[in-house]
């Protein structure tokens, strides 16, 4: 929910001063219409009578215990995005990604005896996102799988999912990357491996005669970064259009005749991001796959996020069943604030929006958070960019809160898991670190006593 900008001056109000004035004004317009259209012994708010001293109340101290989780196995296959390079980032550590896929079977003319081969190159186009920095060189090679990329039981591959390749490299590309660019490709020369294929297809070798020939010959491809070497993690779309072999040759006449061969991206369901992290020398250092949660006492009261990694915050309320112990009370609204570290977002933007996730004591991601019309809860960021102090997201978690309170019981296990659009989870980088101390994550509720 994107909000007003707080004010530093006298003549603006603050956040929390427009809220609580607007659900004061609230409170007096349900009260008058009360008295004039209701007689006041016959107007009820949950099981009991509205009486004078009603009081709307605005409560902002629960105790919010805060934490990181980490998933080690998220689904990275057929997100049409293919992710190469290394960063180092001081937060997260040094984050290294190398993608896998495969071509398609080509259609292409009778190659005539008079062709000769000319020159080949993979044709990668940006995806327009990055991680890092694209202002330093960077180096990509392709190596040549050696077994056929093949989908799990669940049908499925993952951020730490490998195909075996050959450590020998069919071409190598050293440029500045130039992801926004829009029209922009880059070439990757393999001029040896596709005079062999250009020679296969010349002489119609039964190899690449038919489409399961080929691609038992062609199992694949794999996108490295040199490491060490590499400042960015850069986005190459993953389709047709934009992952092409290329096969440049000539009809040798008087006048010599140019043409190509164009291999197609393959099967969009079997291409995946290999994702490898470490973590060593950050304030998540003792995360681990097997203890995959830490708490923010650890980690210097943060919590992080970050899509293809699997970090996740976890946010439990252990003090909010003390409402339990008033006799009546009515929530009228309940928000979820999270504000990022202040430094922690000068080079990588923060995500436009964030999600909430349901959680239990296993940490576990089961359904998203829902509001009362079924929409997914979700706050877009509101970025204070002229005082640097109020930039937050803010959630509307009425519903969650008052299903909570629905059996006159509250379940501490169950948490909330902060994370990015769901597609977004295995799809980017995104990355955000949540202040958990100054200030802390707030719950606050807008209620009514009686």
């Amino acid at each position: 929910m994107k909000v007003l900008c707080i004010g530093k001056t006298k003549k603006h109000l603050s956040y929390s001063e427009k809220t609580t004035f607007f659900f004061f004004i609230l409170l007096v317009i349900v009260i008058i219409s009360v008295d004039s259209c209701t007689e006041r012994e016959n107007f009820t708010l949950g099981q009991d009578f509205v009486e004078s001293q009603t009081n709307m109340k605005i409560l902002d101290t629960f105790k919010i215990d805060l934490s990181t989780v980490l998933y080690d196995s998220l689904a990275t296959s057929g997100t049409g995005v293919v992710y190469v390079g290394e960063y180092k980032d001081a937060d997260f550590g040094t984050i290294k990604s190398k993608s896998y896929f495969e071509l398609g079977f080509p259609t292409y003319d009778v190659i005539e005896d008079l062709a000769v081969f000319d020159s080949a190159a993979f044709i990668l186009g940006y995806s327009g996102y990055n991680y890092g920095d694209t202002t330093a060189l960077m180096s990509i090679s392709i190596h040549q799988l050696t077994e056929r990329i093949t989908l799990n039981k669940s049908g499925y591959l993952y951020n730490n999912s490998t195909v075996k390749f050959s450590p020998g490299v069919l071409g190598t590309k050293l440029f500045y990357p130039e992801p926004n660019s829009a029209d922009t490709v880059v070439s990757v020369p393999v001029n040896e491996f596709g005079r062999k294929l250009f020679g296969l297809f010349k002489d119609k070798d039964e190899s690449v005669s038919t489409s399961d020939y080929f691609l038992d010959y062609l199992k694949g491809f794999a996108i490295t970064s040199d490491a060490g070497e590499n400042s960015t993690i850069i986005g190459f779309l993953a389709d047709e259009n934009h992952i092409i072999l290329k096969i440049y040759y000539h009809i040798d006449k008087d006048v010599p005749e140019t043409k190509v061969i164009a291999i197609k991206f393959g099967n969009s369901n079997v291409q995946f991001n290999n994702i490898q992290y470490d973590l060593t020398n950050t304030l998540l250092k003792n995360l681990k796959a097997t203890n995959n949660i830490i708490s923010s006492s650890q980690t210097g009261n943060k919590a992080f996020l970050q899509g293809l990694i699997g970090l996740m915050p976890k946010i439990q309320f252990p003090t909010l069943k003390d409402l339990l112990m008033e006799n009546h009370w009515k929530i009228l609204r309940a928000e979820l604030i999270l504000e990022p570290v202040k430094t922690s977002y000068d080079i990588i933007k923060l995500p436009k929006e964030l999600y909430l996730y349901d959680t239990d004591k296993h940490n576990k991601i089961n359904n998203s958070l829902n509001d009362a019309s079924g929409a997914q809860i979700v706050a877009s960021l509101y970025l204070d960019e002229l005082f640097k102090e109020d930039t937050r997201y803010t959630f509307d978690i009425t519903s969650f809160i008052i299903s909570e309170f629905s059996d006159s019981y509250f379940d501490y296990e169950h948490g909330i898991l902060v994370g990015l659009k769901g597609s977004e989870i295995v799809s980017t980088f995104g990355r955000m670190i949540i202040e958990g101390k100054r200030p802390a994550v707030k719950l606050r509720l807008y209620y009514l006593t009686y």
